[in-house]
C-alpha cells in the first residue's frame, strides 16, 4: 500500500463532467492506497447552469482578461504535505474559467503552490493551448512546477461540437438528439482516462516526474491539433480586443454593456461558421511552410518543452 502518497485535487465544475474525469483518473490510485484530498473551487455567487444567453456572454470579458471573482476560502492546512497537486480546469472563451483563474490568482493559492509538483487536467471542447499558456504564467509567478498535462476533449467535428456545446450550456441538453450527438467528452473517454493512473503512480513511487508527460502522450493523454492552433491563437488575440472594449462600458453583469456583448456574439458566430472554414483551408495550404513552427509548438504544448 502507498498510503504515504497524498494527492491534493482542486477543481471547478458546473456540469459534473470534470469531477467524473478526475474520479476516473484517481480511483485506481485510491485503490493503491493513495490519499486523495478533494478541494472544490466555489465562486460566490455561483455561476448559473444552464446559462441564459445573456449570462453566458456576460462571462466573456472577465474570462478573457482574467478578472477574478470572489471564491470561497479553501483550507490548505491538511494538504501541505501533498506529494502531488492536481488542478482540474475548463476553458471559457479560450481562457481558463473565471473560478479557476480567480483561484490561481489568490495570494493563498500562490503561497501553497510554491515548489509544488502540479498535474493539470482539462475537460474541453477542443481548443486548450491559450488556456494552457495563461495557467503556465500563474504557475511561474507562484513558483509551481507543472509535471504533466492531460486533456480530454469532445472529438466530434469542430462545427458539430459548437452546436452541441451551446445546446448543453444554454439549453441544458447533453444527451444525443435526433440531429446532434451527445455533447462534451464522451463517456468512453471519461472512463478511459483511468489508463493514465499507473503512469502517475509510477512517478509518485520513484519521485521522478521527468518522464511523466512523455508517458501520458504515449497513451494518448494529450493531443495537439495543428489545424486549430493558429486559429486559436488569432482568436485569443481578437477576444482580447473585444474584451477590453466591452469592460470600458461596464463591469461584470452591467446591463450597459449588453449592446457590445451582442456585437461580440455576432462576431463569434461569423468567425466560427464563415471565417474559420476559409481560414482552415488557407492554413492547410500553407502547412508545408509552417511545418517547423508547428513542430516547435507541438513539442512545447505536448511535451511541456520551452
Amino acid at each position: 500500500m502507498n498510503s504515504a502518497y497524498k494527492i491534493a485535487v482542486f477543481y471547478y465544475t458546473q456540469t459534473g463532467q470534470l469531477r467524473r474525469i478526475l474520479e476516473n483518473l484517481l480511483q485506481p490510485l485510491t485503490e493503491e492506497g493513495c490519499v486523495i484530498v478533494w478541494k472544490i473551487i466555489e465562486p460566490e455567487p455561483p455561476f448559473p447552469f444552464p446559462w441564459t444567453k445573456e449570462s453566458f456572454y456576460q462571462a466573456f470579458p472577465e474570462s478573457r482578461l482574467g478578472i477574478p471573482c470572489p471564491v470561497k476560502p479553501i483550507d490548505f492546512s491538511d494538504i501541505q504535505d501533498a506529494n502531488l497537486v492536481v488542478i482540474g480546469y475548463q476553458p471559457w472563451f479560450l481562457s481558463p474559467s473565471i473560478p479557476v483563474s480567480s483561484f490561481l490568482q489568490s495570494e493563498q493559492t500562490a503561497a501553497y503552490l510554491k515548489d509544488k509538483k502540479v498535474l493539470t487536467v482539462a475537460g474541453t471542447r477542443n481548443m486548450w493551448v491559450t488556456s494552457h499558456d495563461v495557467i503556465e504564467e500563474y504557475f511561474k509567478k507562484a513558483g509551481a512546477h507543472r509535471v504533466g498535462n492531460i486533456v480530454l476533449e469532445d472529438k466530434h467535428n469542430n462545427y458539430i461540437s459548437v452546436l452541441t456545446i451551446f445546446r448543453w450550456l444554454i439549453g441544458g441538453i447533453k444527451e444525443k438528439t435526433k440531429y446532434l450527438p451527445e455533447a462534451g467528452v464522451s463517456g468512453t473517454d471519461v472512463a478511459g482516462v483511468a489508463r493514465l493512473a499507473p503512469e502517475v503512480l509510477m512517478s509518485l513511487k520513484t519521485n521522478d516526474f521527468s518522464s511523466l508527460q512523455e508517458r501520458i502522450v504515449a497513451k494518448g493523454g494529450t493531443v495537439f491539433h495543428s489545424y486549430l492552433y493558429q486559429t486559436e491563437k488569432v482568436g485569443h488575440r481578437m477576444f482580447g480586443v473585444f474584451a477590453r472594449w466591452i469592460v470600458k462600458k461596464g463591469a461584470f453583469n452591467d446591463p450597459a454593456r449588453w449592446g457590445r456583448l451582442k456585437c461580440f456574439s455576432l462576431y463569434l458566430m461569423f468567425v466560427i461558421f464563415v471565417v474559420s472554414p476559409i481560414g482552415t483551408v488557407f492554413l492547410y495550404l500553407l502547412y508545408p511552410l509552417r511545418y517547423k513552427a508547428l513542430s516547435r509548438a507541438r513539442k512545447n504544448y505536448i511535451y511541456l518543452s520551452n
